[in-house]
């Protein structure tokens, strides 16, 4: 029986989608539960199975065409049935894969030749070039309609005199530089080049750069990872700083809101984003309720994100919801930068490196592990006075974690 294949609902959020690479062609076979597409939406790519076995009839949507969920993308069946009825009006069927014949070539046409072209160029320019033995071919006329005039031949004269006077670079031969390299801007990298360009343009942003001592962080982090991993799971930093920010958020809930017309939207929950880089981009899946999390649950949920992002399995609801993000590049050794809000957040958090600098404690010259934390606001929603003590909280955290237990 013939199976019209739809655009899967891959989360509450999602209206549309597109297919950004068929793994199939049309007149092939394929089996239920085979791989024959590539879902995209809002920078997740999800590989879409074949919910039954037949040929591959008829593909209804090109590579990147947006289309709404449930709608037809493509229809399976067998080679002897009639799909006439589920075929889109003024769609054609192709035939099957098995049943094409060969088809001979077209004749190649010849090429139009410089001798067969019919040249534009009024009496003075002919006369001027016969005069310097030059081909009219290669002169650019600018007269109207392309035609050659005179000053064109004098300044394609003028041209070749000076290219006579430059230096020889010598016997190499000069090639012909090779022509750039282009990459279409699609996919996942489209829908970043969209959303940064959104944030850019609609959200007045302010940095606040603050330095801490990661000492603390440091502590806390060598007294848990052993009794974390025998309970199987890995502590980082990045697990200690969501539940610092997600603290701050609690007292600092201005924060943790979107603008939305006319309205600031205060929201109940605290969803933590943290950027993961891939090698096609940048995605930022959620960890929920953070604040009402131990750091147990988070480092698990956390490590489970990015295991799925790196494997190309997040869902649309991983990546949704988001009220705050932080991005730490520290581990590419930078210092500090100036992250770009998520929208529709407000506020960002980046973390820079963590490196041992020497710093004056108590009249005394001791070296500390020196963090810079980088908070980016909407200032429309945020004054500078809250962005500051904000960021002073996440410090005095950071310098302080047992201070979460308070």
């Amino acid at each position: 029986m013939a199976t019209v294949v739809t655009m899967p609902k891959l989360g509450l959020t999602m209206t549309e989608g597109s297919v950004s690479k068929w793994h199939k062609k049309e007149g092939e076979r394929v089996e239920k539960g085979e791989i024959i597409a590539e879902v995209s939406t809002d920078k997740i790519n999800y590989e879409l199975e074949a919910p039954e076995s037949g040929i591959l009839r008829k593909i209804l949507i090109e590579p990147d065409a947006k289309v709404p969920v449930t709608a037809p993308i493509a229809i399976i069946a067998e080679v002897d049935e009639d799909i006439s009825s589920l075929m889109p009006k003024g769609t054609a069927e192709a035939a099957p894969a098995t049943r094409v014949e060969a088809k001979a070539p077209p004749a190649p046409v010849a090429a139009q030749t410089p001798a067969t072209q019919v040249i534009k160029a009024s009496p003075a320019a002919k006369k001027l070039a016969k005069d310097h033995g030059i081909d009219l071919s290669l002169v650019t006329g600018t007269g109207p309609g392309g035609r050659i005039v005179e000053k064109d031949v004098e300044d394609y004269i003028e041209r070749q005199k000076i290219e006579a006077a430059k230096p020889v670079a010598g016997p190499k031969e000069t090639l012909p530089a090779a022509p750039a390299k282009r990459i279409p801007l699609v996919g996942m990298r489209k829908v970043i080049a969209q959303r940064m360009s959104e944030s850019w343009h609609t959200s007045p942003m302010v940095t606040l750069n603050s330095e801490a001592d990661a000492s603390g962080l440091k502590s806390l982090r060598e007294e848990l990872k052993d009794e974390f991993k025998k309970r199987g799971a890995s502590l980082s930093y990045n697990h200690i700083l969501l539940k610092i920010c997600a603290q701050a958020l609690v007292e600092f809930p201005m924060l943790n809101t979107r603008l939305e017309g006319d309205e600031v939207i205060l929201q109940d929950e605290v969803n933590i984003g943290l950027a993961i880089a891939l090698e096609d981009g940048l995605i930022v899946p959620a960890v929920k309720n953070v604040d009402k999390k131990g750091l147990f649950r988070v480092a698990v949920e956390t490590e489970e994100l990015i295991e799925r992002a790196r494997g190309q399995r997040l869902t649309p609801d991983d990546i949704s919801g988001g009220t705050f993000t932080i991005t730490n590049l520290g581990m590419f050794d930078v210092r500090d930068f100036t992250p770009i809000i998520n929208p529709p957040q407000c506020a960002i958090l980046g973390v820079g490196a963590m490196t041992d600098r020497p710093v004056a404690i108590d009249g005394e010259v001791v070296i500390r592990p020196i963090m810079v934390l980088s908070l980016t606001f909407d200032h429309r929603i945020v004054d500078g006075a809250q962005g500051a003590q904000f960021l002073k909280r996440i410090k005095e955290l950071v310098q302080n974690p047992l201070l979460l237990l308070s």
